[in-house]
């Protein structure tokens, strides 16, 4: 029902519970976003992870449960020196799926169980690190993230008892409980949780539209247009030079058409490719050829007269980002 009325419904979980729901199917049918998390598929390196025996298999069974709904399914993993050599045999189970973001994580003995452990998971970030290359070949996974120790230090944990916890330098220091306490207030009194702005370019070679787009997103204080550009070639080279995250764009100009823009940007940029709206109307065999190259970042349309959907848009690609 809450799906039904515009809610977005997100479940992280590691599957156990789920899996013995009786109402787990009405449980899929309101779902959104389901975040999964799974380290291996061997029996033995789960149960010694602390995931049970069972694991793999619970996994499994919800990714077939979930093959044909309309839900975005998002993988979480933890490296480690129990599986590091056994992530390409989880990628090409994963790859037998829909999965639109495998997001990676090292082991990180910051507390508790993971400290008193941490001999037996620390993998070094040059193991990590060695890791990456091995992912690009698992076609079905739309997007592949990674997060280090450092970049970890930067977000808010709420343990079991409600304290509000952030790691600095290593040492966890109590910011509150969210038990009896607004937890926004508490994050913005310290200034400690600030998202990235997400940084666009607009290209146009019509000044109207272009500045259209740019007064459409004006109260997004989320958005910062580091770059417009004014023609093709011009569009390629504020991408090359700005890496923008996020680009709205006219699809074909004179001097340059818009596959062969996509690729020289794709062919330059690699991962570092920005996802694209694209501003007008082109046809569906566009739009295939435009999907295939650009792996799915053909994020949506703008068709002027009517700008109302570049917000919309926007709001909806910080909700993905973020979730």
């Amino acid at each position: 029902m809450q799906k039904k009325i515009g809610i977005k419904n997100k479940l992280i979980t590691n599957g156990s519970l789920l899996i013995k729901n009786d109402e787990k199917e009405n449980i899929y049918d309101n779902l959104d976003y389901l975040a999964l998390s799974i380290d291996s598929i061997n029996k033995e390196t789960n149960v010694e992870l602390g995931r049970g025996e069972n694991h793999y298999n619970n996994i499994k069974t919800i990714l077939d449960d979930v093959k044909n709904k309309d839900i975005e399914v998002n993988i979480n993993t933890v490296i480690n020196k129990k599986n590091i050599n056994e992530l390409d045999e989880l990628g090409e189970f994963l790859d037998q799926y829909k999965i639109n973001t495998w997001k990676f994580f090292k082991f990180m003995p910051l507390r508790e169980t993971a400290e008193k452990n941490k001999e037996i998971f620390e993998i070094t970030d040059q193991e990590f690190e060695k890791k990456k290359d091995c992912f690009k070949k698992f076609k079905n996974i739309n997007n592949i993230n990674y997060k280090k120790e450092e970049e970890l230090e930067e977000s808010i944990l709420i343990i079991s008892n409600g304290d509000i916890i952030k790691t600095e330098n290593g040492i966890d220091r109590k910011k509150g409980n969210a038990l009896y306490q607004n937890v926004m207030e508490i994050i913005d009194k310290e200034g400690e949780y600030k998202m990235e702005k997400i940084r666009a370019v607009i290209a146009h070679d019509n000044e109207k539209i272009r500045n259209n787009i740019i007064s459409s997103m004006k109260d997004l204080d989320y958005v910062e247009v580091v770059g417009v550009a004014t023609s093709g070639i011009d569009t390629y080279n504020k991408m090359i030079e700005l890496k923008p995250e996020i680009v709205f764009s006219k699809y074909n100009y004179s001097d340059i058409s818009g596959m062969e823009l996509m690729e020289k940007t794709k062919e330059q940029l690699k991962e570092e490719f920005p996802t694209f709206n694209l501003i007008g109307d082109i046809s569906n065999n566009e739009i295939l050829k435009v999907m295939k190259l650009t792996e799915r970042r053909l994020n949506a349309f703008v068709r002027p007269p009517d700008y109302s959907s570049v917000k919309e848009i926007l709001q909806a690609y910080r909700e993905y980002k973020y979730q």
